[in-house]
C-alpha cells in the first residue's frame, strides 16, 4: 500500500471523527485543517454557508507536514452544496490524482468529481458512514 495520509477539516466534529475512523482502521498519520476564523452558532453556520455559495479564499494551517505521502485520504463538509472553504483550499494544494476525497453532508453530494482516486460521499440522511468508511479502507487494503 502507498504511504497514505489522512487529512481533515471539521466545524462540528462530524468530519473529525471520519477521519480518526479511517485514520486508525488504517494506521495512518492524521493531519488536521485549521482556519482562523469563528463559525460557531448560529452566526458562524449561516457565515459558512454563504462563504461556501460564493468560494470565498480562506487561508488554512496544518498540524502536520505533508511530504513523504503518496497519496491522501481529505475528509471535510459540503457546507450549503459546495465544499467547506478551508476544504477547496487544501484541495487547491494537492494533485487531484493523489486524492480520495470523502465528503459529510445532510443528503446532498460533491458535484465535481473529476480527477480524484476516488470520492466517497457520507450522508447522514442515509446513515451511510459506517458502509462507505469500510468500503474505502477494504478498497485501500485490497480486500
Amino acid at each position: 500500500m502507498n504511504k497514505l495520509g489522512v487529512i481533515y477539516y471539521t466545524r462540528s466534529d462530524n468530519s473529525k471523527r471520519v477521519a480518526e475512523k479511517i485514520a486508525t482502521k488504517l494506521s495512518c498519520e492524521l493531519i488536521q485543517i485549521t482556519d482562523e476564523i469563528n463559525w460557531k452558532g448560529l452566526i458562524g453556520y449561516l457565515k459558512a454557508g454563504f462563504y461556501s455559495m460564493t468560494k470565498r479564499h480562506v487561508d488554512i494551517q496544518l498540524s502536520g507536514d505533508l511530504d513523504g505521502f503518496d497519496e491522501f485520504v481529505v475528509v471535510g463538509p459540503l457546507w450549503a452544496g459546495g465544499l467547506a472553504p478551508s476544504l477547496i483550499a487544501m484541495l487547491d494544494r494537492l494533485p487531484r490524482e493523489k486524492v480520495r476525497l470523502v465528503v459529510n453532508s445532510i443528503g446532498s453530494h460533491v458535484e465535481d468529481r473529476s480527477g480524484y482516486l476516488s470520492v466517497h460521499d457520507i450522508t447522514r440522511n442515509t446513515g451511510n458512514e459506517d458502509a462507505v468508511i469500510e468500503g474505502l479502507v477494504q478498497s485501500l487494503l485490497g480486500a
